[in-house]
């Protein structure tokens, strides 16, 4: 894993230094709960999760998390039959929120 974090782009906002490390420590719960569904071969639920954090994250400041989940939900919507496919963006994206720091 990279040492590097992957921060928020309001990290230096006031208005947001509360808030962020609760919104971080969620991502671990959102983590394992999208791994034990790609592993259950659940699709729709790891669609539903990715578009939970699409949204969440972009408002947190989160950009490229943003759009990982929103590239993870399309795969999931569009073609729910390349489970490779989809299973290789949950790969990325679990990777990406190991790296997500407030």
């Amino acid at each position: 894993m990279n040492a590097e974090g992957i921060y928020s782009s309001y990290a230096d906002d006031p208005d947001f230094a509360e808030m962020l490390p609760f919104f971080v420590d969620g991502l671990a719960e959102m983590r394992v709960t999208i791994k034990e569904l790609a592993q259950a071969k659940d699709f729709d639920s790891v669609r539903r999760e990715a578009h939970k954090i699409r949204g969440s994250a972009g408002g947190y400041g989160f950009s490229g998390l943003s759009d990982l989940a929103g590239s993870l939900e399309e795969s999931c919507k569009n073609s729910p039959q390349d489970e490779a496919m989809i299973l290789r963006t949950v790969e990325e994206m679990l990777d990406y929120l190991e790296k997500v720091r407030a």
